[in-house]
């Protein structure tokens, strides 16, 4: 019974990204457009053609919204201010950084951008959007293509889809939006991941 009932479940989650992906991003679930033109999030949407909805569960499940978020060595940072990461970036190349945890020490140099250019939320969706895309147009199984985005173990990568299913769902249903500092904890908040065996 159990395995009937992950396997359903599977299935539907399947089905989901399907219809997702099969949706035109410039009528996926957007937002209204603000007087100045589109937030980040539809504009780097726009212009990858990665559903909206999609990137923001990613970015969402990356760092629950924070721009200014860093992991340094398995160690999340919520950083206070551009200053402050400014700062924990001048002492680690080890460092995924802002919305969409982008892993300086394998995209950095190939994106051609510096650390600092990824603290600016606009240019790091927008990046995250392109390394997103590139798997997404891979053939395959939807939940491979999605949590290659992260990698890692199976293990890992079921662990991941499900948090971006979870996001994903939860924006759906209104009970996110994709602000900033709508799911972000309290600025200056540290979290450790368990098992990292990294320490202050």
């Amino acid at each position: 019974m159990r395995n009937r009932t992950n396997r359903d479940l599977a299935r539907t989650a399947i089905a989901a990204i399907a219809l997702l992906l099969c949706r035109s991003p410039a009528t996926a679930g957007q937002p209204a457009k603000a007087a100045a033109g589109p937030d980040p999030y539809t504009a780097a949407a726009r212009a990858t053609g990665v559903p909206l909805d999609l990137l923001v569960a990613v970015a969402g499940t990356e760092s629950g919204f924070h721009p200014l978020a860093l992991n340094v060595k398995g160690r999340e940072i919520y950083c206070r201010s551009v200053a402050e990461a400014k700062r924990i970036l001048s002492t680690t190349d080890n460092v995924d950084i802002g919305l969409m945890q982008i892993n300086w020490p394998f995209w950095g140099r190939r994106l051609g951008v510096s650390k600092s250019d990824l603290l600016d939320p606009k240019s790091n969706l927008l990046y995250g959007a392109r390394i997103l895309k590139e798997p997404l147009t891979r053939g395959g199984d939807i939940w491979r293509r999605v949590s290659d985005y992260h990698a890692g173990s199976v293990t890992t990568r079921n662990l991941y889809n499900h948090k971006v299913y979870s996001v994903y769902l939860a924006y759906l249903n209104g009970r996110i939006t994709h602000s900033p500092r709508a799911a972000a904890p309290r600025p200056g908040v540290e979290r450790v991941s368990v098992g990292t065996g990294y320490a202050r």
